[in-house]
């Protein structure tokens, strides 16, 4: 269950950020947000908001320097860890932000890093965009939210190999394209597939024997925990459904979510039939 963390180091007037990605934003409409960043949108207020739309607008567009302006060190790195649980497509985004702090202790600009560029990373995304319409080939019509989440964890477990040490594994493109990721990998998967399908979902991160990411996904209008990584027979699961729409009470024996979100409640486990 490797997850990277968050580190933050003093730099005179700069300051580094390990993130393993990102949201994103500029301008856009509300409705431009991605269900799966939705929760933590609506989470901001005011300045928060405008900052979380500039980056995201930034980083859809590759852009090294987004401006930031109002907020210190400690507001700016709040706000940075809560988009770590957004932006899963952002498979591109660098691990490394750095940021300048002004004579007033506010930070002017930060100073975003890419993988991928321009071109390569444009052609990985149809990629993505390609497999993403391959695997929901599986959907039909008569399938309730609570079955096409099944299928997504039914295909992810099936399809996706555990593997901590490969080449992006701890991203969408290295889940779904070259099929070996970690639990960023499955967890970002749910997110953009549930993205397409209409489905609000949620990245989580907290504890489960080490650092960890895994899912929070909303099925007639409340929301469970999704493990995918738990359920994954490479763990050595025997069976494969434990962590799928599950209550927090049940969740907590295993998981234990991060402080700086206030995360929704899952009060009770999904009867699932199918």
């Amino acid at each position: 269950m490797k997850r990277k963390k968050v580190k933050f180091l003093a730099l005179i007037m700069s300051a580094l950020m390990t993130l393993c990605l990102l949201c994103s934003c500029g301008a856009p409409a509300e409705d431009d947000v991605p269900l799966s960043s939705r929760y933590i949108y609506d989470s901001l207020q005011g300045h928060d908001k405008e900052v979380f739309h500039r980056i995201y607008s930034g980083v859809t567009n590759y852009k090294y320097k987004i401006r930031i302006g109002g907020m210190n060190e400690k507001e700016f790195n709040d706000l940075m860890m809560k988009f770590y649980c957004c932006g899963s497509e952002f498979f591109y985004m660098s691990d490394l932000v750095k940021y300048q702090v002004n004579g007033d202790g506010k930070i002017a600009e930060a100073y975003f890093n890419y993988d991928y560029y321009n071109k390569s990373a444009d052609s990985m995304r149809e990629q993505l965009a390609a497999a993403e319409d391959k695997i929901l080939e599986g959907i039909t019509d008569d399938m309730t939210d609570a079955d096409k989440l099944k299928y997504i964890h039914d295909y992810l477990i099936s399809n996706v190999t555990y593997d901590a040490e490969a080449m992006d594994c701890d991203n969408v493109y290295g889940a779904l394209i070259k099929h070996r990721t970690h639990c960023q990998g499955f967890s970002k998967s749910v997110c953009c597939l549930c993205d397409r399908l209409g489905i609000e979902s949620m990245l989580v991160t907290g504890d489960a024997g080490g650092g960890h990411m895994w899912n929070m996904v909303k099925v007639d209008g409340q929301w469970y925990n999704l493990d995918v990584t738990w359920d994954d027979p490479d763990m050595g699961r025997r069976k494969f459904d434990n962590y799928f729409l599950i209550s927090d009470t049940k969740l907590s024996a295993t998981h234990t979510k991060d402080s700086y979100m206030n995360y929704p409640s899952a009060p009770s486990d999904y009867n699932y039939k199918g």
